[in-house]
């Protein structure tokens, strides 16, 4: 059964162009898959009895219309039956106010032990989770793996910035919650496209590869290849994350 919630996208969501921004999209999509546990209470207060957690490892997301400044949009989420050990959840943006779909995106979880660190397999849950399963299928995957260009560290001129993992960076999990990782990787196509982009954005992938706790410095690069922008983030030597952008 899919959920549904419905927002108004405030002035402060948008960019200068009054589009809404990455790190909003994905908030009000998590907003709405929080909003799906709570409102059915059982399947919350059974990951937090049996102390497990969803870890988000990959998400892609295909652009195909404009959310602007007081637009009403509709989001909706499901999870996909759980046939693995990797949980996939579905989302959909239809903005309201101009009666089309503008955003489709799945994302790709682990099932953790938050106590243990280990991995849990889906079958570990109970009935209580079938009211949030749905088997429609987008058309998209979650990329399996980023392959960036090798040269994106070979130059300083490809070296960006670093970030600071702050205290309000931090969700429940003690990680840098996801949806500032659309933050940085919007910054960061910007400043690689040095404020000219090479296109409309039509698709994102990012792959999330180890947690940053607070007080972590994540350092960025970035390069471009025709339509493509690939950004990269590490912690010391440890790989944080990945990301592409494609352009047309």
């Amino acid at each position: 059964m899919k959920h549904s919630e419905k927002y108004r996208v405030h002035y402060h969501d948008t960019d200068r162009n009054f589009n809404l921004k990455l790190f909003y999209m994905a908030k009000y999509m998590q907003e709405t898959a929080l909003a799906a546990f709570d409102r059915l209470e059982s399947p919350r207060r059974e990951l937090t009895e049996k102390k497990l957690a969803f870890i988000l490892s990959k998400m892609s997301f295909r652009f195909e219309g404009e959310i602007k400044k007081f637009d009403e949009i509709r989001v909706d989420t499901w999870f996909l039956p759980m046939k693995s050990i990797t949980v996939i959840r579905n989302y959909r943006i239809f903005n309201e106010t101009m009666g089309t779909y503008a955003v489709r995106a799945t994302s790709s979880w682990a099932l953790v032990n938050i106590n243990e660190k280990t991995i849990v397999r889906p079958s570990a849950l109970s009935e209580n989770f079938t009211a949030v399963i749905d088997d429609e299928e987008l058309g998209i995957n979650s990329a399996r793996r980023i392959d960036k260009p090798n040269e994106i560290k070979l130059s300083d001129d490809n070296y960006l910035f670093e970030r600071e993992v702050l205290y309000s960076d931090i969700d429940e999990n003690t990680h840098m919650n996801n949806t500032i990782y659309l933050d940085i990787v919007e910054n960061s196509i910007w400043k690689t496209a040095r404020g000219i982009l090479p296109g409309k954005l039509r698709t994102l992938d990012i792959a999330y590869n180890n947690g940053a706790s607070e007080g972590d410095c994540i350092s960025i690069w970035g390069v471009r290849t025709a339509g493509n922008i690939y950004i990269h983030g590490e912690i010391g030597a440890i790989d944080c994350f990945d990301a592409k952008a494609c352009f047309e």
